[in-house]
This record gives structure tokens, sequence and C-alpha cells, in this order.
């Protein structure tokens, strides 16, 4: 691959939604999940990992003949013509921009409710938006190199909280499987879906990655993120329970701060917080620079004002999350319905260009 260009390679662009979907999964495991599967809630996570191979598979379909520069929202544009592609990669980008905004909202909420109660989530979002200006300024290979980075350190975070959870965890507050348990977390499964689907949002970016089919890559980040969502359930639920769990609004970063080694305790939320800002971090400017590829591809003059371009998807973003939820209660409803319902719509998007490109035989 050339390195002048601003690409990633398809082990980067793995890497990068592995860790980039970390955000809303530590937001949303076992969150909404644990209210419709209980205490089977891990099972909901290893019963996700059963239709998660079939998205990557369907996304490796759709770019199999791309060529070089071509990525999902080309695919689009070849399967269902100028126009009908255009409106379809507008919807991507529309939605793309105000799931930004709810990032960046949803993570305000995050450091209001359990580090700083009381401050206004304003402020947060506006330095995390500022945070974001070079990210969506820069190329796309500088994103993909801070994502090699941030892993191992994540995961160092990860192993450190699980280890140090181990004592506190009860068996006993996980179901054993039954047929019960088994209809439980065949009720949670697609709520920990949806967490995961801020990757078919990324597929996006598979214009400026190395040729070479993108199965693999995706599938690598839903298994891991599969994996993780169900070690999260499994350590949150036997810690307090499915009932206490439910009542929780962020159960992981609780179970942190539950963990007592000597006197670190706050350093232990240290860490979990500044893991938090790179996810957040990670993902926003993922998306925008998605979001900015997307308008370009559909308006090519708007190719010589990319910067513009870029600034105005964050603006836009800001906005959004500015208006869409006044409140956490408020938050908390979107993220139970429309963030769900167009998660879904765009899978079910994808979908229908994989019947329409096998129909028109242009995949």
């Amino acid at each position: 691959m050339d390195e002048r260009t601003d690409g990633i390679s398809r082990r980067q662009l793995s890497i990068l939604l592995f860790v980039s979907a970390l955000s809303p999964l530590i937001r949303q495991a076992p969150g909404m999940a644990v209210q419709s599967a209980g205490s089977a809630v891990w099972l909901s996570a290893l019963l996700a990992l059963v239709p998660l191979p079939l998205a990557g598979l369907l996304l490796g379909r759709l770019t199999r003949k791309r060529v070089p520069g071509e990525g999902l929202g080309g695919v689009l544009l070849r399967v269902f013509g100028r126009f009908g592609g255009t409106a379809a990669v507008l919807l991507y980008t529309a939605w793309t921009v105000f799931y930004a905004g709810f990032v960046l909202r949803a993570g305000a909420d995050r450091f209001v409710t359990a580090v700083y109660p009381g401050s206004r989530p304003w402020l947060f979002m506006a330095v995390m938006a500022a945070l974001c200006v070079p990210a969506c300024l820069g190329r796309l290979k500088t994103l993909g190199r801070c994502a090699e980075i941030a892993l191992p350190l994540l995961a160092l975070v990860f192993l450190f909280a699980f280890l140090f959870c181990l004592p506190g965890l009860d068996a006993a507050n996980l179901a054993p499987i039954s047929s019960d348990s088994l209809a439980d977390a065949a009720r949670g499964a697609p709520w920990l879906l949806s967490t995961m689907s801020v990757l078919l949002l990324l597929a996006f970016l598979s214009d400026r990655t190395e040729p070479g089919p993108l199965a693999a890559p995706f599938n690598r980040a839903f298994l891991a993120l599969g994996l993780l969502a169900a070690l999260l359930c499994v350590t949150v639920v036997a810690t307090f329970g499915a009932k206490l769990t439910t009542e929780m609004y962020y159960p992981f970063f609780v179970m942190i701060r539950c963990i007592r080694i000597f006197r670190l305790l706050e350093r232990v939320e240290a860490l979990v917080v500044a893991q938090w800002v790179t996810t957040d971090f990670l993902l926003l400017g993922a998306l925008l620079q998605a979001a900015t590829g997307e308008l370009t591809l559909c308006f090519p003059k708007l190719g010589a004002r990319r910067g513009a371009v870029a600034l105005t998807c964050l603006a836009l973003a800001l906005l959004s999350g500015a208006l869409c939820a006044s409140t956490s209660f408020s938050l908390r409803e979107l993220s139970r319905t429309l963030v769900p319902i167009a998660s879904a719509s765009a899978a079910g998007v994808l979908v229908l260009a994989f019947v329409v490109g096998l129909i028109r035989k242009k995949i």
C-alpha cells in the first residue's frame, strides 16, 4: 500500500473498528440488555455472536468488486444508481452526523453522572468537540495509528479491571442454562447487536482501505466485541446481580469504583476516565471522517473544501448533541427508541443493497 496516500491497511481498519466501538459497548453493556434478559444477559452476548459474522460477510460481499478508492458509498451508488445511491448515502450521512452528536451527548452525560455530579454536560461536549478538530481534519492514517497505539493500553485497563474484580464475583447471580434462560437471552441479544452496529457506519471508511476483502477485518472486530460484551455482562451481573444492575446507569464504572487496592482507588478511576476519552475520541473522529467522505462522494465539488466540510459535520454533530436530549432521562429514552430503530434501518439498507446488487449483477 502506498504510504503517501491517506489510507489504512485492513489490519488498522479492524483495530480502529474495535477500539471505536468500545465507546458504545462500555456505555450500553449490559445496560438495557439486562432488563430483557435478566441474569442470562451473558448468554445474550454469546447469542449475538451468531449473526455478527453474517454482517461481516455481507459487507465483504458488497465490497468484493470494489476498485481502489471505492468504498461502501461507491458500491451503493453503483448498485442503486446515481439518484438512488446518492439518496442512500445521504441518509447514512445524516444518521452518522446525528449519531456523532449522540456520542458527544452520551459521553458528557457519563462524566456528569459518574464523575462530576451536578455539572453541566455542555462544557464536556464543547471540550470533546474541540479535541476532535484535528481528528476530523487530519488523515485517516493518523487515526488508524492512534488506534494501534491505544489498543494495548486499553487491553491492559480491561485486564486490570477484570482481574481485580474476580474476588467480588458471585456465580449464584448468573442464571443456569435452561430453556427459560435461553428465551430471556434471545430477548436481550438485539440490544447488544444494536450497540455493535456502529461498525456499519464506519464501513464507509473502506474507500481509504487497502484493496482486498473486507469480511475479515469486520469479522475480527465483531468477534472481539462480542466476546468482550459477554465478559462485561458476566463480571457486572456476577458482581451486583441482575436486579441491582438494571438500576445503575453505568454499572461497569461502579464496578471499577468498588476495586480497592491499597490507596490507589483514585488512580483506578483516572484510568477508566482516560479510557472513556480515548474511545470517544477515536469513535467521533472515525464517524466524522466517514461523514465527510460520504458528502464529498455525493458532491465531488466539495472535495476541494474537505476541511470546511469536516468542520461543518463537527458543528452539526455538536448542535444535534445539544438538542437531542435535554436531560439524562430523555437521553436514555433516545437510546431505547430512536438509536436501535435507526441502527436496524441502516442494516436493512445494506441487506437491500445486497439483494438489488445480486439482481442487477453489480456485486
